[in-house]
């Protein structure tokens, strides 16, 4: 547990911006087999979006009718 604010020491925060300036200096490109495999999941998840829903909407809609099969009194609307 955290009980307040700590003081940082001048070791830590000289560490730190070492740390911070090589990654400022590190100008890496994603490959192109990265760009390919974001591309792909995209369009993936793009045409799997669609029947997802549905499946949901459609499990959604047999709990709700099973619910009310079961407890017909008891009516949650939230």
């Amino acid at each position: 547990m955290n009980d307040g604010p700590r003081e940082i020491s001048p070791e830590a925060e000289r560490r730190l911006a070492e740390h911070l300036e090589l990654l400022r200096t590190d100008r890496r490109q994603p490959s192109l087999a990265l760009s390919g495999r974001v591309v792909r999941t995209a369009r993936w998840q793009r045409f799997a979006r669609a029947p997802l829903r549905v499946i949901g909407m459609l499990a959604g809609s047999l709990l709700d009718g099973i619910t009310r099969l079961v407890a017909p009194g008891k009516r949650n609307r939230g």
